[in-house]
């Protein structure tokens, strides 16, 4: 039991919860031969995101574009070959970093807060910008605090599916966990009083993807949004917080990830949605 405590304490040290953005880039898809485009977004609030855009070749292009709603920390640089393993398969994937986060437009936060309201806004706006340009099905690739910003963003803003690794099903349940195990208190926006209504309207197809080892955001969590909406999937892998695409590459980084991806898709018919 005790040894079983303290690999949960380090799980839940090694992860960094609430905001902690960084303003270097440490990757770019400049660094690949896959096709991009980088330009910024405005939201409606006026700020403007950095947004880079990782293209498929013509000949495996899906017709499919992932916006991808990263976590806490960092920024999208520190998931470009995620992204660029995405693009090669054949999905247009629309990376930005939320203001305050790479060159995005600064913002100031406090690092005790769980997640910005304000980053919702700076998600349906890439959203927004998404559907209108390729008009093709267009999904969200949350991970960790982006899928709070996901769930939040689909009461307002419907898009066609979600693809979400690090599910939160609870932003008070993280803050209770966060202050059992770390002695230390962190606060939520107005929005946190919502969630659970927003969570009851997640009523597109999701898939999501749980850690057997995630000590804050576990199985449990996805199994329960599962159990919410019966257009939704869970792909259990072996591994901590945010690890599925390492836990399931093959041949490739992320194959098994991608292909899980792919037959979800094909079986929600996803394929001939249109966009809204």
């Amino acid at each position: 039991m005790r040894l079983y405590l303290s690999m949960l304490l380090l799980c839940f040290t090694s992860i960094l919860w609430a905001v902690e953005p960084k303003k270097e880039y440490v990757d770019h898809p400049a660094n690949s031969t896959v096709k991009f485009e980088a330009l910024e977004i405005t939201t409606s609030d006026n700020y403007k995101l950095k947004t880079w855009i990782c293209f498929p070749t013509k000949d495996k292009d899906l017709k499919q574009v992932l916006v991808l709603a990263y976590g806490d920390a960092g920024n999208m640089s520190y998931y470009v070959r995620q992204a660029l393993e995405v693009a090669k398969y054949g999905y247009t994937v629309v990376m930005f970093d939320y203001r305050g986060y790479g060159e995005s437009q600064a913002f100031e936060m406090i690092e005790t807060q769980l997640y910005y309201d304000e980053f919702v806004t700076d998600l349906k706006a890439v959203v927004e910008y998404s559907q209108h340009r390729f008009q093709q099905p267009v999904g969200v690739w949350a991970l960790s605090m982006g899928t709070i910003a996901g769930t939040l963003l689909y009461s307002d803003v419907k898009y066609d599916f979600m693809i979400a690794e690090g599910f939160v099903s609870s932003p008070q349940d993280i803050i209770s966990k966060l202050k059992q195990y770390l002695d230390k208190d962190y606060t939520l926006p107005s929005s946190a009083s919502q969630y659970e209504l927003a969570l009851s309207k997640l009523t597109l197809p999701v898939l999501y993807f749980a850690g057997d080892r995630d000590g804050l955001t576990s199985p449990n969590d996805s199994y329960r949004a599962k159990f919410l909406n019966p257009k939704s999937d869970v792909v259990l892998y072996k591994g901590a917080h945010l690890q599925g695409f390492q836990a399931l590459s093959d041949k490739t980084h992320g194959e098994r990830y991608i292909k899980a991806i792919d037959n979800f898709l094909v079986n929600k018919d996803l394929s001939i949605t249109t966009t809204k």
